[in-house]
This record gives C-alpha cells, structure tokens and sequence, in this order.
C-alpha cells in the first residue's frame, strides 16, 4: 500500500512538471507573437521615463551606464544609475538621435536638457539596419575615450565587441555589438583616422 501511495505522489509530479513545461513553452510562444506587434504600435519616447531621468539626475547619481538594444529596427536605451553603491534604478525607452544627445549632455553636466526635451514631438520610424550601428560609428569618430573589453563569447560560438565610451567620471554608453565585417570596417577605419 505504501509503496503504491509513493508510486501515485511521483506519478502527480510528473505530470505536474509536463503541465507546468506546456503552459511555460504556451507563454513564451505567445508573447513572442504578441512582442512584434506590440512594439510596431507603441515604438515611442516615453515621456514619463525621461521626465523620471530628469529627476534622478537631480538626485546625483554616482553612476550611470547607458546601454542600447535593437528591436525590430527601433532603438531602445536602457539607463542604470547607482545611487551611494546602495540603490540601482533602471530606466527604458525608445530613443531617437535627439533623446540620445540630450543624455550625453546630462551625463555631461547638462541635466535641463532632458527637462526640454519633452517640449516637443519625436517621431520614431524603425530601420531596415540594426540602429545602433549607425550610433556605434557616431560614438568610436567622436572625440570620447573609448575601452575595448575582450570579446564576449555567446553559446553558439558568436563573437561580440563589447566598448565602452566614458562621457564623464563614472557615466558611461556601453555597447555589446556582434562582430562582422561592417563593425571591423567601422573600428579599423576610427583607429587609422586617429
């Protein structure tokens, strides 16, 4: 009877993982599809996001690391500060050139400069490219320090460039980009026009 009883309770957690395996693999399939449409109708500058960075400029943070993504042609920026090595705020948004710029030159000392940039519309368009290619070639021919980590290395063997670009003490744009032909064009040519 025991032994029965021990049969059954490893029978109800197998089935209970498979469940749980469909419903999770359900999940996932369906946000995947949900994901794209989403992004195409709601790519745009959160207003609220840059008023919040606004306002967590004026706090002082110690750091702060700007980051980017791709998604499906439209960029996005994705900010960490640090506060007193203690407290760590994340902010994300669709960026375009100007909102770029403008965090520059907040991490730079200009902080009213994302207090205006709402004043106005910034209309998104997505690219065929991956846009923060074009924003990696602006970044490595501008005047900035830039620091080559080592490559990352993903599970399929891909190579990525990770550089680093330090605006001011502590505030820095970090870029992961997948080595290809174009990104080594792009480095090489900065480095022979330095």
């Amino acid at each position: 009877m025991e032994n029965n009883s021990q049969n059954q309770v490893v029978e109800n957690e197998v089935k209970n993982v498979t469940n749980n395996t469909v419903k999770m693999n359900n999940v996932i399939n369906f946000s995947n599809v949900l994901g794209e449409k989403e992004v195409a109708q709601n790519a745009k500058v959160d207003q609220k996001v840059v008023t919040d960075l606004f306002n967590a400029f004026m706090v002082i943070p110690q750091e702060v690391i700007v980051r980017f993504s791709n998604e499906n042609g439209y960029l996005k920026m994705i900010v960490n500060m640090n506060y007193r090595e203690k407290f760590f705020r994340k902010y994300e948004t669709y960026a375009d050139g100007k909102l770029v710029e403008t965090m520059i030159g907040a991490m730079s000392g200009k902080i009213g400069l994302l207090n205006g940039y709402n004043a106005e519309e910034h209309p998104l368009e997505a690219t065929e490219v991956d846009p923060r290619i074009d924003l990696f070639r602006q970044f490595i021919n501008s005047t900035l320090r830039c620091h080559f980590e080592n490559d990352f290395i993903a599970k399929n063997g891909d190579r990525y460039i990770c550089a680093t670009f330090n605006i001011s003490y502590r505030k820095q744009v970090k870029f992961c980009l997948k080595r290809t032909e174009e990104i080594e064009s792009i480095i090489n040519n900065a480095v022979n026009a330095a």
